[in-house]
């Protein structure tokens, strides 16, 4: 006779994937499990095409036993808000949204959202007051991250990238916040192809929202990454090394690439938290950064952070982005200037990034973090300690 099913304490339901929301919910639901406290973990798919909702198990889930959370028991939504139009109905226990956003204030449809949820984990501050101030009236707990374990050892040779040569990387979507365009120029600006120095950019095949210009607009490929990538070379008669990579990553890939790295770049209009950036300092990379948003709950002291401005956000996405809100725009000048300055000397930019290191690996490692997120679903009622404890 087949041995019962486990009986999860709650649901965890997130996007599956390579994106951010997906590392950060398979760390954490990691970290609980190991606190001994059982987790059921659903991944949804094609999360941004508005579809009814729907579950299946979650490609981050390492478990060998599905669990089955017990009636009643609740559900975490670690995803956007607009899921919980289809999730409400179809949870039959309380349901947190567990989510993030990057400019000052929240879509201006998000708090009515919000308000309809049995409570909100965001992972700073800075997003819990914007939230709040923002109109959303639930509770709100604020839970970090899980830092990730370093690989310090991994290797890719795909890379390419001789020991002699000042790797610098960035790793995320190219689109209009994320800005990985302006790191590319920034990169030009500062070196040659003189310079033993390399960028490795990994991103998706296609760009959302690229700026327009006259050279290539009516080419098929314009969409494409490669060709954005050509685009901004066409402007240096010799341009440094730039690796582009367009396709999928296992985990292992992405660890060669911080373990090989010399020193992380985004030049991000903001972030709410930053996943790439986040590794990027468990590993001991320097960080060049916007110095703004809220990747700064753990960049904040870091003598890399890019002077910027303060500005509307101006966004060719009006559904989530609008002029009322605020974002950063930093400066390629200080950009350029801090590349070269851990280029000419990349052991000093390491040792001053340690301090960093060493912060991320205590304050944000999983043991933590997960009595943080059990103690947020305490706060707001939604778990208690019997829960937290049964079989």
């Amino acid at each position: 006779m087949p041995a019962a099913p486990r009986r999860a304490a709650l649901r965890y339901i997130a996007e599956d994937g390579s994106t951010g929301y997906s590392v950060a919910a398979g760390r954490l639901v990691q970290a609980v499990r190991d606190a001994g406290v059982e987790v059921e973990m659903l991944g949804l798919t094609d999360t941004h095409r508005g579809s009814r909702a729907s579950w299946v198990a979650h490609s981050r889930d390492a478990s060998d036993q599905v669990a089955v959370t017990a009636a009643g028991a609740p559900t975490v939504m670690h995803l956007v808000p607009e899921h919980l139009v289809h999730l409400r109905g179809t949870c039959d226990g309380p349901l947190i949204v567990h989510t993030v956003w990057e400019t000052d204030r929240p879509p201006a449809h998000w708090p009515a959202l919000l308000n309809h949820s049995d409570g909100v984990i965001v992972p700073t501050a800075w997003n819990a007051r914007a939230f709040r101030a923002a109109g959303v009236s639930v509770g709100i707990e604020v839970v970090p991250h899980v830092a990730c374990t370093p690989v310090p050892d991994a290797r890719d040779e795909r890379l390419e990238a001789p020991e002699d040569l000042v790797v610098f990387y960035t790793i995320g979507r190219w689109d209009e916040r994320k800005q990985p365009e302006l790191a590319v120029r920034a990169f030009c600006e500062a070196f040659t192809a003189d310079d033993p120095v390399a960028l490795v950019v990994k991103t998706g095949n296609l760009a959302e929202f690229p700026p327009r210009d006259d050279w290539g607009s009516r080419s098929p490929l314009y969409l494409t990454t490669g060709w954005q990538v050509a685009r901004l070379l066409r402007a240096y008669p010799r341009p440094p090394r730039i690796q582009l990579w367009v396709d999928e990553w296992d985990d292992a890939r992405v660890a060669a690439l911080h373990a090989r790295g010399d020193c992380y770049i985004t030049l991000t209009h903001g972030e709410g938290w930053g996943i790439g950036s986040f590794d990027a300092c468990a590993y001991g990379n320097p960080v060049i950064a916007t110095g703004w948003s809220g990747h700064l709950d753990y960049l904040e002291g870091s003598p890399l952070l890019v002077d910027h401005e303060v500005v509307a956000v101006n966004s060719s996405a009006p559904r989530s982005y609008s002029p009322d809100q605020l974002w950063a725009q930093p400066s390629l000048d200080h950009a350029v200037e801090l590349l070269r300055r851990v280029a000419a000397d990349p052991a000093a930019a390491r040792a001053a990034a340690a301090p960093l290191r060493d912060r991320v690996l205590r304050d944000y490692a999983g043991p933590l973090v997960a009595e943080r997120f059990l103690a947020a679903l305490e706060a707001l009622g939604v778990l208690d300690g019997a829960a937290r404890s049964a079989p």
